[in-house]
């Protein structure tokens, strides 16, 4: 059961981290730079032994990428309708 999981939880990172390179353009940066603060984050929070910490900072960039991705994809889609509505005489 645990290998079964290991490949899940490895094909949820890498198809993350690919949506995110194809989708750089609109939104994807947001996922890469949330992925990397949600590892470094983790990385230097609590835990016994670096093992450990590096566990905890992949889990933090698992869930960095999806949030960053759409807050990225929201700011891009969102971005020029504001800064039309506020530049509009």
């Amino acid at each position: 059961m645990g290998g079964l999981r290991l490949i899940l939880i490895g094909g949820a990172f890498v198809g993350m981290v690919a949506l995110s390179v194809v989708a750089f353009h609109y939104g994807g940066v947001g996922g890469l730079i949330g992925g990397v603060l949600g590892f470094v984050l983790r990385l230097f929070g609590r835990g016994t032994d670096w093992g450990e910490r590096i566990g905890n900072a992949f889990i933090g960039a698992l869930m960095g990428l999806p949030i960053g991705l759409l807050i990225g994809g929201v700011a891009y889609l969102v971005g020029p309708q504001l800064m039309a509505a506020f530049s509009a005489p």
